[in-house]
């Protein structure tokens, strides 16, 4: 519960950095809540059941013999009795220590690793009204997630020169014990960092809370994040930020090691890595090196700057990032494709637009906010003051539309998945899921920046008038 009034000025200095925020629900309030924390999970365990070595994909296609569960088998008793039987193996005692164990070693790094500490954006940045009696501060991170994957990389490389291929085996080998180690440190952080916000800071204040996760509803507030950004003093001056470190290490360095381990497997089974395998590889691991690359970006973002850290964005980063987004690498290992020349092409052709769009779009907007209108690299730019003071911008790539940078993402989401080919499904499940994500996340965004800007939003809408696609949407 909110600490109590008090009638000293200190108090009221606490009240103005925790308040009470009334009930405003997103994602169906507490029943969603309920919903995503049961059935995120089983997602992520189905689209390893209906995919696997031995037993096949889901077809894209109606089997008049088999009906549309081939790989299951034509009895329809015997798909229950088999996922009863995967329920009962899932626990892996191996694949928990082993996932335990890069936690740590991610965890050892953060401060081992040399890395520029910097200042990120006012906490809260996005919050309507709420925020007039909210603490706006900017809080300090250390950058090193680059570094920590280049020292990851050396150990590889090492690795595979004195024992080859064999050690990473083990990650396609125990895939489906390692979503259940991920899973029980997806709740095991969120019941953590729940009940630490609760608790005072070090100075002996309340925690500063996310204006969404500060419900009262303890379902919701667990599922969404109750505390803004939960942080452990290790010094003085020295804080530990937990969302900031779930945010790119282990879901980001977890995937592409993933990834690998899949290639690896694809290389035992057929002695060599076919095409399609190799575009996955170096797709997937150019957008973790860029976003590691462009680590200071993410603080402007949502995520750090509005979003409580609770079993919303845990089980995203710990858990569906890395095991359900190495799914392509994983069916390409147990179902290998050699891609013709056009084929090929099209791939190529999608990712490069893809690529070209997001980092563009991101690129500016990063610039623009860190060094203003007058800074070389933003000459030209047109944007529309509103009367909170912020700048919008209505040219470049933002005046194309206004979450323009949502359509490289996804674009890049489908180049990851033709490689595939068209017999499953399966594959391209991140890209339909991700489309959903993206329009979700637009509207919500939409409406919060109405909520700030008023009807300075409403001019700019009329200004910038696509929402993600131009001309489409």
């Amino acid at each position: 519960m909110p600490p109590k009034k008090a009638s000293s000025s200190s108090s009221k200095e606490k009240k103005q950095i925790t308040p009470s925020s009334k009930p405003e629900y997103e994602f169906l309030g507490p029943p969603g809540a309920v919903g995503m924390i049961t059935i995120l999970p089983l997602i992520t365990y189905g689209l390893y059941f209906n995919c696997r070595p031995g037993f096949g994909c889901i077809p894209a296609y109606w089997d008049s013999k088999d009906g549309f569960w081939p790989s299951i088998g034509s009895n329809p008793m015997s798909y229950p009795s088999d996922i009863w039987a995967f329920i009962k193996s899932t626990w892996d005692t191996q694949a928990f220590d082993v996932y335990s164990s890069f936690i740590a070693f991610l965890f050892v790094c953060y401060f081992v690793v040399p890395g520029k500490v910097i200042e990120g954006a006012v906490v809260g940045g996005i919050g309507g009204p709420k925020m007039k009696d909210r603490a706006n501060h900017r809080l300090k991170y250390k950058v090193n997630a680059l570094r920590t994957l280049m020292l990851i990389v050396v150990m590889v490389i090492g690795t595979l020169y004195t024992k080859g291929v064999e050690p990473f085996l083990f990650l396609h080998d125990h895939f489906l014990g390692l979503v259940t180690a991920s899973l029980f440190w997806t709740f095991g952080v969120s019941i953590f960092v729940y009940i630490w916000s609760f608790l005072p800071d070090e100075m002996g204040n309340p925690k500063i809370l996310s204006c969404g996760g500060n419900t009262g509803n303890m379902i919701y507030d667990f599922m969404i994040g109750r505390e803004l950004n939960p942080r452990l003093s290790y010094s003085k001056h020295s804080t530990f930020d937990i969302k900031y470190f779930v945010e790119l290490r282990p879901g980001l360095i977890g995937w592409i090691l993933l990834n690998f381990g899949m290639a690896c497997k694809q290389y035992h089974d057929l002695g060599r890595i076919t095409n399609s395998m190799i575009l996955v590889q170096l797709f997937e691991a150019f957008y973790v090196v860029d976003s590691l690359w462009n680590e200071s970006a993410v603080l402007t973002t949502m995520d750090i700057t509005t979003d409580g850290f609770g079993f919303m964005l845990a089980n995203g980063l710990l858990t569906w990032l890395p095991m359900n987004y190495s799914l392509q690498a994983r069916y390409l290992a147990s179902f290998p494709i050699d891609m013709t020349p056009f084929h090929f092409f099209i791939v190529i052709a999608t990712q490069c637009i893809g690529y070209y769009i997001f980092r563009g779009a991101n690129g500016q907007k990063d610039n623009f906010r860190r060094y203003g209108a007058s800074a070389p690299q933003n000459k030209g730019l047109k944007y529309m003051e509103t009367a909170v003071g912020s700048k919008l911008l209505i040219s470049g790539w933002w005046g194309t539309a206004r979450h323009i940078n949502y359509l490289g993402d996804w674009l890049m989401a489908l180049a990851w998945s033709l490689p595939c080919g068209i017999s499953s499904p399966i594959p391209y499940f991140y890209p339909i899921y991700f489309a959903v994500l993206l329009v979700h996340r637009q509207l919500r965004d939409e409406e919060k920046c109405h909520k700030k800007y008023g009807k300075d939003w409403e001019k700019y809408c009329e200004i910038v008038r696509w929402r993600i696609i131009p001309y489409i949407y």
